[in-house]
């Protein structure tokens, strides 16, 4: 009887401690999550926008919380940064570590967008350092979202939806093509870059320029680079497109690289704008006679000493000349000795024949 009174308190006692304990952890603080939408409302359609997710925990995170990717119907939700930013604060009297990322969505259609209600779980320290897990979930958050006014309809058939906010282009060459340092021949080769920088804004989102070349240069694209949370002096981060074409110049004279435009909108007008790579002009002199092999094996130009205004054509055409001029006369001196071999025959044959009459 007695063994039993024992085990009954100890069972209470044991009982007691987890009810103790359960009531210890309910009352530690939870986790949380906290959604931001940067920039004044409404937003326009291709404008991005930066969504900060913060989730805060009390104590310390014990391994790094994961980020879900948002899928938003009618816009581009991308998330530039990998990397979350760490923080501290005091909520209530209780210390808080955070960790924000960074989310930025780029509407398609105008309207209002709701972020899903995406859930993130987490490892974090209790009061007593044992390890607590937890999940949040993200806020409603509703994000209102207006037209491009100032595109016309035939603008967004053609273009597609046009990046609200200015980019910036920019163009370089390989080699000097202009001025005094410029010396390009027919035949020449010539590489122009095109880099589009679209601050806060995804690369996906910027628009393939229209690549041309005049008459007389034949033009070959390669693919694109596309590459996100690129920064420049002075903006925030966005994405940038890196174009890179080669131009043979087929023919010598003035050829005109036409100017490369990207379309964009601007929110502030509510009209299109458009940045553009000027147009370059180059003069192309007349190909080098030849190209051959140096005896070190590399390429050998046999014409960069010569004039431009030398061409090989006529070097060619004298060339001809010169062997028609001695294929005549090996054939006038064959033909004197032919003459003169002929009449000896006939010499020899007319004195060996009996005469006609005896």
């Amino acid at each position: 009887m007695i063994a039993r009174l024992f085990a009954l308190i100890a069972l209470t006692a044991r009982i007691a401690l987890l009810y103790a304990a359960a009531l210890a952890h309910a009352a530690e603080p939870a986790p949380t999550v906290r959604v931001t939408v940067n920039g004044q409302p409404p937003a326009v359609v291709g404008q991005s926008v930066q969504v900060e997710v913060t989730v805060l925990a009390p104590n310390f995170f014990l391994s790094a919380p994961v980020f879900p990717q948002l899928r938003i119907a009618g816009a581009v939700a991308t998330m530039p940064d990998e990397r979350g930013i760490n923080s501290t604060e005091t909520i209530d009297g209780v210390s808080y570590a955070g960790i924000r990322k960074t989310y930025v969505l780029t509407p398609q259609i105008a309207g209002d967008l709701a972020l899903p209600q995406a859930e993130i779980d987490i490892t974090y320290a209790g009061d007593d350092g044992k390890p607590r897990t937890g999940r949040v979930t993200l806020p409603p958050t509703v994000i209102r979202v207006g037209a491009q006014g100032g595109a016309t309809t035939t603008a967004r058939a053609s273009t597609g939806t046009l990046p609200a906010g200015p980019l910036q282009i920019t163009q370089q060459f390989d080699r000097p093509i202009t001025g005094k340092d410029a010396h390009l021949r027919a035949g020449d080769a010539v590489v122009r870059t095109i880099t589009i920088l679209a601050p806060n804004a995804p690369a996906m989102m910027i628009r393939p320029p229209v690549l041309n070349a005049p008459r007389g240069v034949k033009l070959f694209k390669a693919d694109p680079q596309l590459s996100d949370g690129v920064s420049s002096a002075g903006e925030p981060p966005g994405g940038k497109r890196v174009e890179r074409v080669t131009y043979i110049l087929e023919s010598s004279g003035r050829h005109t690289l036409p100017a490369v435009t990207v379309n964009w909108y601007d929110p502030a007008s509510g009209k299109p704008a458009q940045s553009v790579a000027p147009a370059v002009t180059v003069e192309v002199g007349r190909a080098s006679p030849g190209i051959g092999l140096s005896p070190s094996g590399g390429t050998f130009d046999a014409g960069e000493s010569l004039p431009a205004w030398f061409d090989w054509r006529l070097l060619a055409g004298l060339a001809v000349l010169v062997l028609v001029a001695l294929t005549g006369f090996a054939v006038r001196k064959r033909r004197d000795a032919w003459q003169q071999a002929w009449r000896g025959f006939r010499r020899n044959l007319s004195g060996q024949l009996p005469p006609l009459n005896p």
